[in-house]
């Protein structure tokens, strides 16, 4: 698939926001509202990014279709299905904000916090501000899902820094600057701790803020929990560079 070019005129946006898509039809026919509409409240200059893996659901018609009503939206194909972090580095250098953040598909985290993310980014000049569940809280979680979630985030935290709670969870704002240093070594949703990890050991100012992780509710999650754990648990053991 060619990339939806950038339109014409539009000035440099602030922040960049990319979201991993693979067979989100339910929730993409939602974007106008559900989307869109908290961001054009939100008070600052966006684009979205939306970076397709492969699906085979209409995901991809529905994305076209809103791309083409939507000039600050834009969509990535994959010639293959690629992976969750195939699909967040496709984004990266198509991106044109200062800031990048990453959300999933199924708006887990309300698009609306991005505003919260980016005043805490500006206010202590932050390389990294994370939105962490663990400091406002899970809604509709099951009990396997968020013992593995605690679990999981006790083990990088013991590992890799106990100031950061929120490894695993995607919803994390970056300068694009510092992002771009950053190598994306890990295939599935490992990225995310790996990511943090790094600015972790190299220095970089990290933030945390409380925001609220809401249940899918359409479609279906891509998480492979023994995939997840394994790739977990070779994070802790190699370590980040």
């Amino acid at each position: 698939m060619t990339p939806t070019p950038p339109p014409p005129g539009r000035g440099i946006p602030e922040v960049s926001l990319v979201i991993p898509c693979l067979n989100e039809a339910g929730n993409a026919a939602l974007y106008e509202e559900t989307l869109f509409k908290p961001l054009g409240k939100a008070g600052f200059e966006s684009e979205v990014i939306f970076s397709d893996g492969g699906s085979t659901d209409g995901t991809i018609a529905i994305l076209s279709a809103l791309c083409g009503r939507r000039p600050e939206a834009r969509l990535l194909g994959a010639a293959a299905p690629s992976a969750f972090a195939e699909s967040l580095a496709r984004a990266l250098p198509v991106c044109r904000g200062g800031y990048v953040v990453f959300l999933e598909a199924d708006l887990s985290f309300a698009p609306e916090d991005i505003s919260k993310l980016l005043a805490a980014a500006k206010a202590g000049d932050y390389d990294c501000v994370c939105g962490s569940p663990f400091l406002g809280g899970f809604e509709g979680l099951g009990l396997l899902r968020r013992s593995l979630t605690y679990s999981a985030n006790l083990l990088l935290r013991l590992r890799f820094g106990g100031e950061a709670t929120s490894y695993t969870q995607i919803f994390k704002l970056f300068k694009a600057s510092a992002l771009r240093t950053l190598d994306f070594e890990s295939r599935g949703f490992t990225l995310d701790a790996e990511l943090l990890a790094k600015c972790l050991a190299r220095g970089l100012k990290v933030a945390e803020i409380p925001v609220v992780m809401k249940a899918r509710t359409r479609d279906s999650s891509k998480l492979n929990a023994a995939a997840e754990i394994l790739g977990c648990l070779r994070l802790v053991v190699k370590g980040v560079r």
